[in-house]
């Protein structure tokens, strides 16, 4: 009876961290619409309030990191539990990361200021759009831990997308160079728009991050993070 108490006292730690989890998530989604918004439309304030709001997601994430050090210190977790709770602390703090990405986005928009845009953008929204989704998937790949066959074929489709991302972060840079080389004039802008693409290629990074813990948390198998080396 004992240890049926002590696993549902855990199996409710897990749960409210899981939730918690899941919240930050949405709270990093947000930010992720209002960045963009304020960036394309030039909305200063909106980008200010991301900006601001970033201590919120901050604190959040530190939050999930004392309750996930409290359930190990106060129950007794297995070997899944424990990486189940490490990595409640890992992907929350990847959800920090992505939102210092954002904020620094609306840090970058401020600075560019009403200044009418240097380039019509193509790029940087299939970029976004990329971003937002490797986000979700991966996200959704966390939460719902599928069967291992089934994990691994999602994760790589988060894997194919990084390559995307990449790909279109170097056009962005390679564009953009070839301008500023021309126009000392576009040097200032495109240096930031560059930053931008950077940024969201980094938030791609943190998406792939998590996918790859997730892969190790169903397989408990440390070298299966590695993605390109993972067997159909």
């Amino acid at each position: 009876m004992a240890n049926y108490h002590g696993r549902k006292s855990l199996d409710l730690g897990l749960l409210e961290i899981e939730t918690k989890v899941n919240a930050l998530n949405l709270k990093v989604l947000e930010a992720f619409k209002e960045t963009f918004n304020s960036f394309y439309e030039k909305d200063l304030e909106k980008s200010k309030k991301v900006i601001k709001n970033d201590r919120f997601i901050n604190q959040f994430s530190i939050e999930i990191e004392n309750k996930s050090i409290e359930v190990i210190r106060r129950e007794t977790p297995l070997a899944s539990d424990m990486r189940k709770l490490t990595s409640y602390m890992f992907v929350s703090q990847e959800l920090e990361r992505i939102g210092d990405y954002l904020s620094g986005i609306c840090k970058i928009n401020l600075k560019i200021g009403k200044d009418p845009f240097i380039t019509k953008f193509e790029k940087i929204p299939k970029m976004e759009a990329i971003a937002k989704n490797m986000l979700k998937d991966s996200i959704k790949l966390f939460s719902n831990s599928p069967e291992e066959k089934k994990a691994i074929k999602d994760a790589k489709n988060i894997f194919s997308q990084d390559d995307e991302i990449d790909h279109l972060n170097s056009q962005v840079q390679n564009d953009l160079i070839k301008r500023m080389s021309r126009d000392s004039k576009l040097v200032e802008q495109g240096t930031y728009i560059i930053w931008v693409a950077h940024n969201l290629e980094r938030i791609s990074d943190r998406a792939n991050n998590i996918a790859e813990r997730t892969i190790y948390v169903i397989t408990g198998d440390s070298g299966a993070i590695l993605p390109y080396e993972l067997e159909e």
